[in-house]
């Protein structure tokens, strides 16, 4: 320092007293830093020599320590203070392999590799939740490819299970590409924890003007209502900035949900909403889906049925785990019906003929089972519609005593539509 400083020995008072070093100075707002930075001029000499140019230097101070000068408990303490002079610069501008060297290098890149190849993994699995030919498979792509061509809120309705997260990664990465975003479960989070939890997003939304970010929340519906005030604060103080897409569950029970969402995350949602089918009613994409889940191995026309069979209550995550769990059972090329799992292989679809038993001390009754909504079905549309307005017709003539004016008025047509009806139902 003292070359640099361009003095003898002994520092002249005036620049040692600049340059001691008190320990209030390393308190800054009332919090001790311990580390204090410096800048130092030299000015130009006046003798005009070859190092006479004006120099400027760095003074880093950092606080190693304290000694006891004196055994009294409230003695001062004498400080050890680390002083470092030099050309510092910004550590933006140093190389990043001279930070972590050649194996920080490695696994950098190593681990680059890994979040790729995670990434096309999503990627694909939600290219297999859209693959298929039914029509439910097309009305979903249509939807999502235009989810992914504008940006945008986005409401994913659907039961639980259903693929929605992967879907929502899908529109985040294809209509935003590199821009933040972070996925949480909406049901856990209240207000504090959403805070904690969507920094990465919000922070950059606070200090950055230009910055737009996105928060995937799995669950919107159950989220507390501590929480969705918080969210709707956000969205209306970055209304073009900050992107929701919202996963709700159509199966979430109505307890679980402690107040319904709020009219700023409602008319959120609304904006795209896009509705998932369940599994069952794609019968006929099963056999594309199972076949580019496992390409390793071919299904057998039992083991397909099966699957085409099964109503699959755990929607996509339930039939994504059974492929995965056949793949790895399976030891040739082929996949059997003895390679899925226990509850699919042992799943029988239920008959018309069976019945609910119920026994009574020494009393067995036997009864039809309940029907449900996936019972439903009938064998011509058109046939059940011509058998239900002759029904409609004869008690309107009927009621009428058999006069055609009286029974067309009593059906809401004229007398002349009844007469065509009548004349149809006669035989030729």
């Amino acid at each position: 320092m003292r070359s640099w400083l361009r003095v003898g020995e002994d520092l002249p008072d005036a620049i040692a007293s600049l340059l001691t070093i008190d320990r209030a100075m390393f308190t800054i707002g009332g919090r001790f830093r311990g580390h204090l930075t410096r800048r130092l001029h030299r000015p130009r000499a006046s003798d005009g020599g070859p190092d006479s140019e004006h120099r400027t230097a760095m003074a880093h101070f950092v606080v190693l320590g304290s000694c006891p000068a004196t055994p009294a408990p409230d003695a001062e303490r004498s400080h050890l203070i680390l002083g470092c002079l030099g050309d510092f610069i910004a550590d933006t501008e140093i190389p990043w392999e001279d930070w972590f060297g050649d194996r920080g290098v490695r696994e950098a890149a190593k681990l680059d590799e890994e979040l790729a190849r995670f990434r096309d993994h999503h990627q694909r699995r939600a290219q297999l939740i859209l693959a298929g030919t039914s029509s439910p498979a097309r009305r979903l792509r249509a939807r999502v490819e235009l989810a992914c061509r504008i940006r945008c809120h986005v409401g994913l309705v659907g039961p639980a299970g259903c693929g929605a997260a992967e879907i929502a990664a899908l529109i985040h990465h294809t209509s935003a590409p590199g821009e933040p975003w972070v996925c949480l479960d909406a049901s856990l989070m209240d207000a504090e924890l959403l805070e904690v939890y969507a920094a990465p997003v919000i922070a950059e939304l606070r200090e950055h003007g230009d910055t737009t970010g996105t928060l995937c929340l799995d669950r919107l519906d159950e989220m507390p209502v501590d929480a969705q005030r918080r969210l709707s604060e956000w969205m209306e103080t970055w209304p073009q900035r900050l992107r929701v897409i919202g996963t709700l569950h159509e199966d979430s029970p109505a307890e679980s949900a402690p107040v319904p969402l709020g009219d700023v995350l409602v008319d959120a949602m609304a904006v795209f909403s896009i509705v998932f089918p369940k599994l069952s009613s794609r019968h006929d994409d099963l056999e594309l889906i199972a076949a580019g889940m496992v390409r390793s191995a071919r299904f057998s026309r039992d083991a397909m049925e099966l699957i085409q069979s099964y109503p699959w209550p755990g929607e996509w995550d339930e039939f994504a785990a059974a492929l995965q769990f056949a793949g790895e059972m399976v030891s040739g090329d082929r996949i059997a019906r003895e390679h899925l799992p226990l509850a699919i292989r042992s799943f029988r679809p239920r008959s018309p003929g069976d019945g609910q038993v119920s026994m009574h001390e020494s009393e067995i009754t036997i009864a039809p089972l309940p029907r449900s909504a996936r019972d439903f079905q009938i064998d011509s549309l058109d046939e059940a519609l011509r058998q239900f307005e002759s029904e409609l017709i004869a008690q309107a003539m009927t009621a009428a005593g058999g006069n055609k004016a009286e029974a067309a008025r009593r059906l809401g047509i004229s007398r002349s539509r009844l007469l065509r009806k009548l004349a149809e139902e006669l035989p030729s």
